[in-house]
């Protein structure tokens, strides 16, 4: 049980965020807090609820006081307890609180950082995702590591698998009312206002959008009311049904090989690869590796009619040009109303005109993902 005294300075602090980050305020009133021993750091939180060691906040004054206490609710309002999945604990921990630290040099009045909270200004900008997989290869690499990132052991973030679902609903509730109270003041920073747009939209698994997306776009459907539309039939609406016809898959897909492109990252290109060979029984996949140029002897076609290949292609170590694939694409007599092109990269490779078909971008590195807008469609998927 905490004294007096310590409560009268958390409350303190939740009356500072009421007026300066309403959105603060809403979980700080509303989350279950229990005061205990933690094993690690002044707060702690399974993802649904606070807990606070008195004790260990004796060394702390109240502007650090009210840093950790904002810290440790963005790790909720963030959802970061639910994002792990199988991730390296320790890492997922110090790739959150990067991204929470970077968050909280926008806001004005949030206490004063203490000193073993990392700041890796190199992260500005980017998912706790995309962080976590930066340092993963970094920790993966020979030689030592400069980043203090790598070494440091704070531990705030511990997750609860079995009280997951449950938490997280509530979460969302919370959520929903944090980003009212604050868009009523006019109070809800823009990067916290995407980061938040992130975790909470629908996630999508990204072989379930190809296949929709490919289907839709590229397979015939013939629509009657032979076969009625069974989703609203219950309200007596009779909308006609459809069914695919088996239509050839044409696909031209541009394989990033230059030297931005990691191991981890290559390695999933080739299984989004094998994924698209599995969409239709009737199929014409060409892959087209490049880096500054392209390779004719590295194509390889995938035919349904043909017999299986493997799918094996090396990385290189050269730079990135989009260039030499457009040129390869316009000297080939290909249907551009039948096939399609996905170009499998990070995106750091310029492009001044679109394609001569119609192109899905998936892209590695989520910062380069907006350029591609007027050229296709761009994907960003997380390892």
């Amino acid at each position: 049980m905490a004294t007096t005294s310590f409560k009268q300075r958390l409350e303190k602090i939740r009356v500072q965020f009421l007026f300066d980050h309403p959105f603060l305020s809403v979980l700080a009133l509303s989350l279950p807090t229990q005061f205990q021993k933690n094993p690690h750091e002044l707060f702690e939180t399974d993802g649904g609820k606070l807990f606070i060691d008195e004790e260990k906040a004796i060394t702390f004054d109240d502007d650090r006081l009210k840093y950790q206490y904002a810290h440790t609710l963005l790790h909720i309002l963030l959802k970061h307890a639910f994002r792990i999945g199988e991730r390296d604990k320790g890492l997922w921990n110090r790739s959150c609180d990067i991204v929470i630290n970077l968050l909280l040099m926008e806001f004005d009045r949030v206490g004063k950082r203490p000193d073993d909270e990392v700041l890796l200004e190199k992260f500005q900008e980017q998912s706790v995702e995309e962080v976590y997989n930066a340092l993963y290869e970094e920790s993966n690499q020979d030689g030592e590591n400069e980043d203090d990132a790598l070494t440091e052991e704070k531990v705030d973030l511990i997750p609860d698998p079995k009280e997951e679902e449950h938490y997280e609903e509530q979460i969302d509730a919370l959520i929903i009312q944090a980003i009212g109270a604050a868009q009523k003041q006019g109070a809800l920073p823009s990067t916290l206002e995407e980061l938040i747009f992130e975790v909470t939209k629908p996630k999508i698994d990204l072989f379930t959008l190809l296949h929709a997306y490919i289907s839709e776009s590229f397979f015939d459907k013939n629509v009657d009311f032979c076969r009625p539309n069974r989703r609203f039939i219950h309200q007596d609406i009779y909308l006609p049904g459809f069914k695919y016809e088996k239509n050839r898959l044409e696909v031209t897909i541009a394989l990033d090989r230059s030297m931005s492109i990691s191991p981890t990252v290559f390695s999933k290109f080739l299984g989004i690869i094998d994924a698209i060979l599995r969409i239709s029984s009737d199929f014409e996949i060409e892959v087209v590796p490049f880096d500054e140029e392209i390779y004719p002897e590295m194509i390889v076609t995938f035919d349904a009619q043909s017999s299986p290949k493997e799918i094996a292609f090396s990385k290189g170590n050269g730079g990135t040009r989009f260039d030499p694939v457009q040129h390869y694409l316009s000297q080939k007599s290909l249907s551009s109303s039948r096939r399609l092109l996905i170009v499998l990269s990070d995106g750091f490779f310029t492009i001044d005109k679109a394609p001569l078909f119609e192109t899905i971008f998936l892209i590695s590195d989520k910062k380069n993902l907006s350029r591609f807008n007027q050229y296709g469609t761009p994907i960003y998927f997380d390892l």
